[in-house]
């Protein structure tokens, strides 16, 4: 885990406002007895998890691809190359969403905005590291213009038809 405590009791109070404002729908689903809390989800989320990566285009339309997630220090991370639609998108419009499900058995998505993170920019020296130990070379080698996109995010939340199969 890269996550401090203080981070985790970060993540639990963004997740608790997210469901506290959340709409009678989403709440029918994520009941409390399937929601995960922040410690469950820092645990889950070790190594790659895949994503459903979203952003949108310039006349608004949205726009999804798949990318492997890390999840570093109570934030997702993905990366992409220098010549990627989605990294022309975010340069106009920091917004996006991030979705990783497998099945029924878990789902958790953050919706925010994403702070690109280039070789030499400030935050690589926490990401590009976990990176290169993951996939055994730096993704700064795998092709021209390779960036980090972080999601700062504005709201998530974490489901788990049976949460108690989720250790903390």
């Amino acid at each position: 885990m890269f996550e401090s405590e203080d981070e985790i009791r970060e993540l639990q109070a963004l997740m608790d406002r997210t469901l506290a404002s959340a709409n009678p729908h989403l709440l029918n689903i994520v009941k409390p007895e399937r929601r995960l809390n922040a410690r469950q989800v820092v645990r889950y989320l070790q190594g790659t998890k895949h994503v459903a990566f979203a952003t949108v285009n310039a006349r608004g339309e949205p726009r999804v691809a798949p990318l492997d997630g890390v999840f570093i220090r109570g934030r997702f991370t993905v990366s992409t190359g220098g010549r990627a639609a989605r990294l022309r998108h975010l340069r106009a419009n920091a917004a996006c969403s991030a979705a990783h499900m497998d099945g029924d058995t878990v789902g958790i998505v953050v919706h925010g905005r994403a702070t690109i993170i280039g070789r030499g920019d400030e935050g690589v020296e926490e990401i590009e590291p976990v990176w290169r130990e993951i996939y055994e070379s730096s993704p700064f080698e795998w092709g021209e213009g390779v960036v980090f996109m972080r999601i700062e995010p504005s709201s998530m939340w974490a489901y788990a038809f049976h949460s108690e199969n989720f250790p903390e």
